[in-house]
């Protein structure tokens, strides 16, 4: 049996009403965002958790106490009476972890129906901060493309949302003035990260010292360029032996 799906408008009534809770209220819940972790990076809802790993499948959600990680959210949570309130881009991926998450004995779970898009269509940036990836070219949206009725004047006319103090340099953590992805520049790594300027400059447009010294590594592209398909600079290095 699958989570319980609530409606953009049931869901943004959930988080407003999940907001106003004290801290000595009796009334538990868990805000569990079960996307891949670039697409926390740059936007997500206020309050959600998410486990400190590169992809959601590789955590340990509802297992034992003695297999928990440190970073699982649920790793004390009290399954019989806490509401677990699940969200991914489309909704696809909450249908999956909630059938698990059922099968270790959680009571209370509910998803977002239609996912977040689907929600910034409905209702606008509610209780959502930051941009929402996207698995194309744009890499990501800002809530205004979603439902530009809800947004000001002033920030119809911004490629990113304002509210983004949450958003850290991959590298060394600094706080980032703008939402945007690129790969890491090794050919054989291509980590999709965030990076300021400086840091990007540092080491080349690679995520870390290490792949700076790789053997296959494109050059830095200035500015908000994007690389090439793969195939193309295995091409080059083809041509150039």
């Amino acid at each position: 049996m699958r989570a319980s799906p609530l409606t953009p408008s049931q869901w943004k009534d959930k988080l407003e009403a999940v907001n106003k809770i004290d801290e000595g209220s009796n009334m538990k819940y868990i805000l569990l965002d079960v996307r891949n972790g670039y697409e926390w990076d740059i936007g997500h809802f206020h309050g959600a958790h998410r486990p400190d790993v590169d992809c959601f499948r590789s955590t340990s959600f509802g297992l034992s106490q003695s297999e928990v990680i440190a970073s699982d959210p649920l790793a004390s949570v009290d399954k019989e009476k806490t509401d677990i309130l699940m969200y991914c881009t489309g909704g696809i991926r909450c249908d999956v972890y909630s059938s698990i998450l059922r099968q270790r004995g959680f009571k209370n779970l509910y998803t977002l129906k239609g996912g977040v898009s689907h929600y910034l269509k409905e209702e606008g940036p509610v209780e959502w901060v930051g941009n929402l990836f996207v698995f194309d070219s744009r890499l990501s949206l800002p809530p205004s493309v979603f439902k530009p009725e809800a947004m000001t004047e002033a920030s119809k006319t911004q490629e990113v949302s304002n509210n983004i103090s949450f958003a850290r340099c991959f590298i060394c953590g600094s706080q980032l003035s703008e939402l945007r992805h690129r790969n890491c520049a090794n050919l054989d790594c291509n980590l999709l990260f965030l990076c300021c300027t400086g840091c990007m400059n540092d080491l080349r447009g690679c995520c870390c010292l290490k792949c700076t010294s790789a053997t296959r590594v494109r050059p830095l592209l200035p500015g908000h360029q994007r690389y090439k398909k793969w195939h193309y600079y295995r091409d080059m290095q083809l041509q150039s032996r």
